[in-house]
């Protein structure tokens, strides 16, 4: 009687195998389903602001997180003391350096990319700065921090001169560096601004209509993986009930 009844226990009906390809397959859909949803959700963003005809930004009390892309124009002077440079950018081949100032405007200061300096021949030395002395105005777009998105060893470097060497334009450490309060994005100065040095940057805003492609990529491979995953499960089904 014991022996019929340890042969009725009931089996698992699925293998671990095929239970953790289920939940694999599970995960991964819903990745996708939400980074579809993300890239939609960036799409009508965008497009809520080409919407709307918005003001160019006159003070930096106005700046906030989500004023990125906007154009700014602004009264102020720069502080010297303590000059950023950005490493590792080239131009026409050449490598160098973006320089940084913060710019102080009202009672707000930002910190503001005054363009591309050339590398001395040797990297141990800096390339010279020129002081920016008395009122200016700017004009420019506000842009989220630059530099490289991995760091090698520390990110900020400081030398001698009060010269600040940076892989990474990260504000809030920066401003801990420099003593000063910084809004929470930079200026980037208009191409042809006759302050400062070559403005070797391209403004690159993603358009609405590319989110929403982005989207559509993520919801048919999502789409797709449903579909294999289904096929495989039945396979695997149909296979187990043949070997019964």
């Amino acid at each position: 009687n014991m022996q019929t009844h340890v042969n009725t226990i009931p089996k698992h009906k699925y293998p671990k195998r095929l239970i953790g390809f289920a939940l694999f397959s599970l995960l991964a859909i819903v990745v996708c389903i939400k980074l579809g949803l993300w890239q939609i959700a960036r799409a009508q963003e965008k497009q809520a602001l080409l919407d709307i005809d918005q003001a160019v930004i006159t003070t930096l009390s106005q700046v906030t997180p989500h004023s990125l892309h906007r154009q700014i124009a602004l009264s102020g002077y720069f502080d010297n003391r303590h000059p950023v440079l950005l490493d590792n950018q080239t131009n026409n081949k050449r490598i160098g350096y973006h320089l940084y100032l913060p710019f102080h405007s009202g009672e707000h200061s930002i910190l503001v990319n005054l363009g591309w300096l050339a590398a001395p021949s040797s990297r141990q030395s800096l390339p010279n700065i020129p002081l920016f002395t008395g009122n200016y105005n700017l004009t420019g777009t506000l842009s989220a921090q630059q530099g490289s998105p991995w760091l090698l060893g520390d990110n900020v470097h400081t030398t001698t001169n009060n010269i600040l060497v940076v892989q990474r334009t990260t504000i809030s450490q920066l401003q801990t560096y420099l003593n000063t309060p910084l809004k929470p994005l930079l200026l980037q100065l208009e191409s042809d601004s006759p302050v400062g040095f070559s403005k070797t940057w391209q403004l690159t805003v993603m358009p609405p209509a590319k989110h929403t492609a982005y989207a559509v990529q993520w919801f048919a491979l999502a789409f797709a993986l449903s579909l294999c995953s289904g096929y495989w499960v039945k396979k695997y089904q149909a296979a187990k009930h043949q070997s019964n």
